[in-house]
């Protein structure tokens, strides 16, 4: 099973227009090769993320906007083969790209921006380190990938 994260921070505090910050993510994460790193969102109510994620390898990013999708890729990291290998959220979900000639960076549009998810709850946010959809595969002699996360997961607050 993907690793489901540990150390998150739902967080209960208000940011400009009306908005509740419900999950943030401030660290390094390492994840396995053949793996992804998880977190589930809660519900956030027409809410918005916003996220960079950066390493020095290639990765991808997924954001699932139902259980029934992450689950379908859950399957695939676990060496089944789903019948479907959903792309997740279009405009949130990303391959990281080259910044620089060590660094790989995967953001929101407008370079970290948010970016509303319109779609009910819960979410399942991926880094993944596996050849998922022929993603960024982990390479012939494979290590944990260490990607910094800067994840804020907002909820639409209606004052």
């Amino acid at each position: 099973m993907a690793t489901l994260a540990a150390g998150a921070v739902p967080v209960g505090g208000c940011i400009g227009g009306g908005s509740e910050v419900v999950t943030s993510v401030q660290r390094n994460i390492s994840v396995s090769p053949g793996r992804g790193w998880v977190e589930e969102i809660p519900d956030t109510s027409g809410g918005a993320v916003q996220y960079k994620a950066r390493a020095d390898r290639p990765f991808d990013v997924y954001l699932f906007t139902s259980e029934s999708e992450f689950l379908q890729y859950d399957a695939y990291v676990d060496g089944d083969d789903p019948e479907r290998t959903p792309s997740g959220h279009g405009k949130i979900s990303a391959r990281a790209e080259p910044v620089t000639d060590t660094t790989y960076e995967a953001a929101t549009p407008n370079g970290g921006g948010r970016a509303s998810i319109d779609a009910s709850g819960p979410y399942y946010f991926v880094l993944d380190h596996s050849d998922y959809r022929n993603g960024a595969e982990p390479s012939d002699n494979p290590t944990a990938l260490s990607v910094f996360l800067d994840l804020t997961v907002t909820e639409r607050s209606f004052l």
